[in-house]
């Protein structure tokens, strides 16, 4: 399946239209085998409606499921129904069927082995440096250890949730019943801005007569809680159920007598929960860029026939078409925060900050608790082996807390078409966060006795490869503004890229990486104003775009179209100008290929296949992720060198992206740090290389740390304290460059004389080295910049620089005078372009002015006899003699 999405996947935004074009297919494929009318199976069987409706990557490319990919690759179609078996059936239905489902099984196997010998020439085709493929082994075999307290986590973290969210339910539900009181008072209820939002029909009791004559009619049976309001009623789903209230339930907020700036909140089915002001006092908010909500096809008759008043939508962080499905979201606490949203009881905010504390839990905890976990007691013993040992070496018994074990993450190498491993637990697992509860999840990650992890984040990976790769223009680091503040700047003097758009824009340092990424990743000024409005909700409409558009004329400049400077649109004026230019570069290439790997983008974003600028964020998004893989890749074969060639007890853990992490012996652990190094070097020297750039800034060639530690977390002075683990874990070492030089010696030397062990020695005198010519390379050949064409570079240069219009309109008539090697010594070309000019459309001469004569032409002109210059065909020039003129000349040429 890698090997597939690598090479045939597709970007999520075309995942849609290629499944719209999938039903099409299936829907013709069906209606051919059902009609009997010839004519009509000919032509939903000559694929002329598919292609004509068709865009041409769809046929480039499938979504990732075996039925699909083997459909794509060898136009087989494949029955999945016998599989439903496997989850239908108890263990006596599986073995009665056995011999049918290992049949399927096998055929399954049978098809993905030639799936395989389809796609895997395919992809070496596609990312022919073998660090590509060498990297993947290691990234299929990641391994994460534990011991006991993994399941000493689960439970905690359950049982905090359920201790939070039981206190929040009871409340609710006290709210509940207290509104149950003036069921039978309809003046009360319908004057209560939030309770007349509830449904309170269905209060009747149905009744019957009674079994004897003269028995009074009693409460039929079967009637769902009779005599309570219909609102109570759904909170049940059955009689014997148990009430269904949470905070995300629909009519919480109204329990709660939630208020936005004062005004109580109220549900529309068209636009979510909105806040209802009157008339009069509406103004503000109108000023505010915030348009009132049009009731016109509204389903809620109370809210479309009133009159009295405006209805606003409440804010949302996706921008101002999303709505709002539940105020008690944990983007909303900031609103409780700051007082715009309010409630007549004080456990409202608590019951948001519970919602906010639980959520990591509640959207996680179904993927947690089905991890699979193998203890070393789970393992049968062959004969005569004997148990294993427990932490302390002592040979206790193996339920001992410390026992150790394993979990294998379902990762898959690549998973996207950015070639990026994906895993839906721990590839997204959350930092801990004090007020998250099982927030903690990594740090239950712990390294088995005698061993430790060593890794390290790359420090702002992929915004330094942006950055190389706009220094190439100039071939020297440093050389454009973002380059320059990538090198030189700091996240500890906060002179770093994220932390002056931070100080810029008034938000948090991680918002603006937020913000920075996407920028680089092509999104737009929609994408940058619905940031802001998230990050700095006080901000109207308006204020956003204002702020957006301010900041993108800075960085991103001016797109221009000057086709004598450049044969592409390009970006000018703005600090990084250059980089998305060479980005775009990137993108519109015929096949785009990665700068240092030179690995190839998927076909189904092929310039060939997309219609002209489609689907271009995703493309420049590529080639920046893509080349962060490279980056992982490089990293992951240089250590696997290293670890061989110095004999280093040492293997993968795992990686997240920028992260990597491996599972070290105890006494190996600085020697790994300082393998850890050397990769980096080599990786970030290869990447200097191969844009053009033949040296490499300290600042820059190596980690700014290497973190030595027992468990997984992102720093290693984290306490890891939630609401569900309370007691601080140990810090670990973090160590620079510079002490593990210094303070280590022996302890991080690698030796030369170290002799590997024979099995594991990296052969490398087999290994031919095949020279290539570096991507960057052959793009600035493509672009139409001869190596030669000095001039025209350096103007393309100046265009990137130019702000302003007068600047570009000097170097767009530097471009049109003519260069020093048309024109003669001396001023004998001035003259030639006075005496002999070349006009498309014939001219007249002025009346009293003489023509010219071809006797004074010839003295004048400056294709002299001899010159060793002849004048090229558009301007030679057709004469006749005259008519009784000396000089014996005949027709010819001039």
């Amino acid at each position: 399946m890698s090997l597939h999405v690598a090479v045939n996947g597709m970007c999520s935004q075309q995942r849609p239209t290629w499944m719209k074009h999938k039903k099409n297919r299936e829907l013709r494929e069906k209606i051919a085998k059902e009609t009997t009318n010839f004519e009509l199976v000919e032509l939903l069987n000559s694929n002329t409606l598919s292609h004509d409706e068709e865009e041409l990557w769809v046929e480039r490319s499938s979504i990732n499921s075996l039925r699909d990919v083997a459909k794509f690759h060898l136009d087989i179609s494949m029955d999945k129904e016998i599989r439903n078996a496997f989850g239908e059936l108890d263990r006596e239905g599986v073995v009665a069927k056995l011999d049918e489902l290992l049949t399927y099984c096998a055929a399954d196997v049978s098809v993905t082995h030639r799936v395989y010998q389809i796609v895997f020439p395919n992809f070496l085709e596609t990312c022919p440096h073998p660090v590509s493929f060498a990297a993947l082994r290691h990234l299929s075999s990641v391994i994460l250890p534990v011991n006991k307290s993994w399941d000493s986590y689960i439970a905690n973290a359950e049982a905090t949730y359920h201790k939070l969210s039981d206190a929040v339910q009871e409340r609710l539900i006290s709210l509940a019943e207290k509104a149950l009181e003036i069921k039978g008072d309809p003046d009360k209820w319908t004057n209560d801005p939030w309770l007349q939002q509830l449904d309170w029909s269905g209060q009747e009791v149905r009744m019957v007569k009674g079994n004897k004559k003269n028995d009074p009619p009693r409460p039929a049976a079967r009637q769902k809680m009779p005599g309570m309001p219909k609102w109570y009623k759904d909170l049940f789903p059955k009689n014997d159920s148990p009430i269904g209230l949470t905070v995300r339930t629909r009519i919480a907020p109204l329990l709660l007598r939630l208020s936005w700036d004062g005004y109580p909140l109220c549900w529309s089915d068209k636009y979510g929960w909105t806040f209802r002001v009157p008339r009069v006092e509406a103004q503000k908010y109108i000023q505010k860029q915030m348009p009132p909500c049009d009731f016109t096809d509204e389903t809620i008759v109370a809210l479309k026939e009133d009159r009295a008043n405006i209805y606003f939508k409440l804010p949302h962080k996706d921008g101002p078409l999303a709505r709002c499905a539940n105020p008690m979201a944990k983007g909303y606490l900031i609103y409780f925060e700051n007082g715009t949203l309010s409630s007549e009881y004080a456990y409202a905010k608590e019951a948001l900050e519970m919602n906010a504390s639980c959520s990591y839990w509640i959207s996680a905890r179904d993927r947690i608790m089905s991890q699979l976990v193998i203890y070393e007691n789970d393992i049968p013993l062959t004969a005569g082996e004997a148990p294993a040992a427990s932490a302390s070496g002592s040979g206790e018994k193996t339920d001992d807390a410390t026992l150790n074990g394993f979990i294998l993450p379902q990762i898959i190498p690549m998973g996207t078409v950015t070639r990026r491993s994906v895993e839906n637990t721990w590839l997204t697992a959350s930092n801990a966060k004090k007020n998250r509860v099982g927030s903690e999840l990594k740090a239950m990650v712990r390294a088995p006795p005698g061993y430790v992890f060593v890794g390290a984040d790359v420090d702002s990976e992929e915004l330094w490869i942006a950055s190389v790769v706009g220094d190439a223009t100039f071939k020297m680091h440093g050389g454009n503004a973002i380059g320059f503040m990538t090198l030189e700047g700091t996240k500890a003097a906060g002179t770093d890229l994220h932390s002056r758009t931070a100080s810029i824009l008034g938000i948090t340092r991680n918002d603006a990486k937020v913000f920075n990424y996407g920028r680089i990743y092509g999104a737009g000024l929609k994408f940058a104003a619905q940031l802001l409005r998230q990050f700095n909700p006080s901000l109207s409409e308006t204020e956003t775009l204002a702020i957006a558009s301010k900041l993108y004329l800075a960085t991103k400049g001016t797109k221009t179209n000057r086709k004598a400077l450049y044969k592409r649109p390009f970006w000018r004026g703005g600090t990084e100008s250059f980089v998305f230019n060479k980005l775009e570069e990137f993108a519109e290439q015929e096949r785009p290929r990665t700068p240092v790997l030179g690995a190839g983008i998927t076909e189904a974003l092929m310039g060939r296949f997309v219609s002209k600028g489609g689907y271009l964020t995703s493309r420049i998004n590529w080639a920046i992720q893509s080349s962060g893989v490279d980056y992982l890749h490089l990293l992951i074969v240089s250590m696997d060198y290293l670890v061989r060639r110095f004999n280093i007890e040492a293997r993968l853990a795992i990686t997240v992206h920028d992260e990597i992490r491996y599972l070290v012996k105890e006494h190996d652990k600085y020697r790994a740090a300082m393998a850890l190094q050397v990769a980096n070097l080599w990786t970030r020297a290869m990447f200097a290389q191969q844009v053009g750039i033949d040296d490499l800034p300290q600042s820059c060639a190596f980690f700014s740390a290497v973190d030595i530690d027992h468990v997984l977390r992102k720093e290693v002075d984290m306490d890891c304290i939630t609401p569900s683990n309370t007691v601080p874990i140990p810090h670990g070492e973090s160590i620079d460059i510079v002490r593990l030089l210094e303070e280590k010696g022996d302890l991080a030397r690698l030796d030369p004389a170290i002799v590997p062990e024979a099995s594991l020695a990296p052969k490398l005198d087999e290994i031919k080295y095949i020279p290539r010519k570096p991507v960057m390379e052959t793009l600035r050949e493509g672009c139409g910049l001869a190596q030669e064409d000095k001039d025209a570079e350096m103007r393309f240069i100046r265009a990137q620089i130019a702000a302003g219009d007068e600047g570009l309109k000097e170097i767009l008539k530097e471009t049109k005078k003519p260069g020093p090697s048309s024109s003669a010594s001396g001023t004998g070309a001035k003259k030639a372009k006075s005496v002999l000019p070349y006009f498309s459309q014939a001219k007249l001469l002025p009346a009293q002015k003489e023509p010219m004569s071809v006797t004074e032409a010839l003295a004048a002109s400056r294709y002299r006899s001899g010159g060793g210059f002849e004048a090229p065909p558009w301007e030679r020039v057709k004469y006749t003699s005259r008519a009784g003129g000396g000089g014996g000349l005949k027709n010819g040429w001039l």
